[in-house]
């Protein structure tokens, strides 16, 4: 094989490594919008790379495919596997595909099944764009949720509508001013994408807890909204504490056995999610502690 051929054959790969790399320097400065489109490439390529590697696997041999892949890496991009990698492609999709219809699902269940109530839109945050449903829904959890549904209607037959979710267990905890900073958290996420592309990452890396990389970008890519999100409501509502304080009393309220149902508001479940909670709150508190936002 000449060297131009496996010099394209090499183009994959880098492509791949570059789109890493434009992830990574964009993950601190860039919009959501923007890393939010470069984790989607991302994770796209490897969710081929990965699928194609594993339907090889287990077609030739399971252990021992995989101590010929461990010994020749570029094996599968000869130009003999081409069929190979029009298979991974299809599963890839197909995996993709299965994650959207279940998020989508998940979505509409919380609706349908929660007993949900329309809520008042707050005093003091400014009113959505987009079509936005305010809900509360049947839980005693305290905890919060966005989320992205497609339904018929709009121009072209579909549209989009947006749904804030709060649990009755965290309404009867908060004033009317901690509830309005958190719909203004929520709302943070809806203008940035969070309910489109975060939530079906996060279903993404559910549905595949044995794939570390997307484990890995689905826990990176919460917290980065869920900071960003404060900072967004902040802004939108000049009440740090107040949001802070709905942060202290989500994360207290919860007896351990259930910290596990706290990965709504407080961006990831379990103990991890309390401790991401207490440096979100010390952060809102440096913020009203600045003077850039009297209350």
């Amino acid at each position: 094989m000449g060297n131009a051929p496996v010099a394209l054959l090499d183009l994959p790969i880098l492509l791949w490594v570059a789109i890493g790399v434009g992830l990574l320097v964009s993950y601190r400065r860039s919009a959501s919008n923007v890393v939010f489109r470069l984790a989607a490439l991302f994770l796209a390529c490897w969710a081929v790379f990965a699928t194609t590697g594993l339907i090889w696997v287990v077609a030739n041999g399971g252990w021992s495919a995989i101590l010929a892949l461990l010994h020749s890496p570029l094996l599968l991009f000869e130009p003999r596997y081409i069929w190979w990698w029009v298979a991974g492609v299809v599963g890839a999709f197909g995996v993709f595909l299965a994650a959207f219809v279940l998020s989508q699902a998940v979505g509409r269940s919380f609706v349908l099944l929660f007993r949900t109530r329309p809520l008042p839109w707050p005093e003091g945050v400014p009113s959505p764009a987009a079509v936005t449903s305010l809900l509360a829904f049947s839980s005693e959890a305290p905890n919060a949720f966005t989320f992205t549904l497609l339904e018929r209607g709009g121009p072209r037959g579909l549209r989009r509508r947006d749904v804030i979710l709060l649990s009755e267990g965290l309404l009867g905890q908060l004033t009317p001013t901690e509830t309005a900073a958190v719909v203004a958290h929520e709302l943070g996420h809806i203008r940035e994408l969070d309910g489109r592309y975060l939530t079906f990452i996060r279903t993404l890396a559910r549905m595949m807890r044995w794939d570390p990389i997307l484990a890995y970008c689905a826990d990176r890519l919460t917290a980065r909204e869920e900071f960003r999100a404060d900072l967004d409501a902040v802004s939108m509502t000049g009440h740090p504490r107040a949001l802070a304080r709905a942060l202290y009393k989500a994360s207290r309220s919860l007896p351990p056995a259930s910290l596990r149902a706290s990965a709504g508001f407080l961006g990831v479940g379990g103990r991890r999610g309390r401790r991401q909670a207490d440096l979100r709150i010390r952060r809102l508190i440096e913020l009203a502690e600045s003077g850039r936002y009297p209350e």
